[in-house]
C-alpha cells in the first residue's frame, strides 16, 4: 500500500503526462494546418499562374529594377516563394514529429 505522499506524486505525475500530450497534440495539429494551408497556396498559385504573367508594353521598363521581378517571372517568384514556404512547414513537421517520438521511446 503506498503512503498518501506517493499517491499524491502519483497523480500529479499522470496530470503532467496528460497535459504533455495535450499539447503535444495541439502544435502537431497546428504544423499540419500550415502545412496544409501552404500547400493549398501552392496548388492555387499554380494555377492561376497563367494569370500572375503580366507583359509590360514598355521594353524600357523592364530595365529597371531587378530582373526576377519583371512581369513575366512575377507568376515563378510567387511559386518559388510558396514551395519554399511549404518546405519549411514539411521540415519542421517532421522534426517536430521525430522529437515526439524520441519522447515516447524515452517514457517507455
Amino acid at each position: 500500500m503506498r503512503s498518501t505522499d506517493q499517491q499524491l506524486q502519483e497523480i500529479m505525475r499522470r496530470a503532467q503526462v496528460v497535459n504533455e500530450k495535450r499539447i503535444i497534440r495541439k502544435y502537431f495539429r497546428v504544423s499540419v494546418l500550415a502545412s496544409c494551408v501552404c500547400a493549398v497556396l501552392l496548388i492555387a498559385s499554380c494555377i492561376n499562374l497563367p494569370k500572375l504573367t503580366v507583359m509590360t508594353e514598355d521594353p524600357g521598363m523592364q530595365q529597371y529594377g531587378s530582373l526576377l521581378l519583371s512581369a513575366p517571372y512575377m507568376g515563378y517568384v510567387i511559386v518559388g516563394v510558396l514551395a519554399f514556404a511549404l518546405g519549411v512547414c514539411a521540415a519542421l513537421l517532421c522534426i517536430h514529429w521525430n522529437k515526439l517520438k524520441q519522447k515516447e521511446t524515452e517514457r517507455k
